[in-house]
C-alpha cells in the first residue's frame, strides 16, 4: 500500500485548484491584449481572471476541513471576490501619481482614494465570521455607492459594475450564512 500518494479527494482538490489558476492566467492575458482601460470586456476579463486566480490560490491553500467541493466553493468565493474587487480598487487609486502634485497633496489624495478598499477589507473582516452580517454591509455598502454616484459623471456600465459586484459578493456571503444555520455549522 502506497502512503505517499495523495487521497482521491486531494486529487480533484489539486485538479479544481490547477484549472481555476490555469483559466484565471488564461483571463488576465486575454484582458491584456484585448486592452482594459474604458473597454468593458477588458474589465470583466481582468476581474474574473484575478477572481479565478486567488480562488485557485485559497482553494488549493485553504483548508477544507469537513466541506464538500461545492460548499468549500460557496465558503471561499464571496472572500476571493472581496479580495479581488479591493485590489482592483486600489490599483484605481494609482492615478493620483499622474497628477504630478507634492508629496503631501499625494499622499492625501492616494488615501482619499483607497476609501472605499479600507472599507471593503473592514466588512471583508466582520464577513469573514459573520456571514450575514457581512452580506448585509456588502449589500449597503453597493447601495451607498449608488446612491453617491447617481449624479455624477461616473460611466453607467462602471455602476452597475461595482455595486453589482458588491450586490453578489453580499448575496454569497448570506446564502453561506443561511447554508450554515441550515447545517448546524458545517460549513
Amino acid at each position: 500500500m502506497d502512503t505517499g500518494s495523495p487521497l482521491p479527494e486531494e486529487q480533484s482538490r489539486r485538479k479544481l485548484s490547477y484549472g481555476f489558476l490555469a483559466m484565471g492566467c488564461i483571463l488576465l492575458v486575454m484582458a491584456f491584449l484585448v486592452g482594459v482601460g474604458d473597454n468593458p470586456p477588458g474589465i470583466v476579463s481582468i476581474l474574473v481572471g484575478f477572481f479565478l486566480l486567488v480562488l485557485g490560490i485559497i482553494y488549493r491553500k485553504g483548508k477544507s476541513g469537513k466541506r464538500k467541493p461545492a460548499q468549500q466553493l460557496l465558503y471561499w468565493a464571496p472572500r476571493a471576490l472581496s479580495i479581488v474587487f479591493a485590489v482592483l480598487s486600489s490599483l484605481f487609486a494609482l492615478d493620483v501619481f499622474k497628477e504630478g502634485q507634492g508629496f503631501w497633496v499625494t499622499a492625501l489624495a492616494l488615501l482619499m482614494h483607497l476609501i472605499p478598499t479600507f472599507l471593503v477589507l473592514i466588512v471583508l473582516a466582520v464577513a469573514w465570521r459573520r456571514e450575514r452580517i457581512g452580506g448585509v454591509l456588502f449589500i449597503v455598502l453597493a447601495v451607498v455607492y449608488l446612491v453617491w454616484a447617481w449624479n455624477r459623471p461616473v460611466a453607467g456600465a462602471a455602476i452597475s459594475l461595482i455595486s453589482g459586484l458588491l450586490v453578489l459578493i453580499g448575496a454569497l456571503f448570506l446564502l453561506n450564512g443561511y447554508y450554515r444555520a441550515k447545517h448546524g455549522g458545517a460549513s
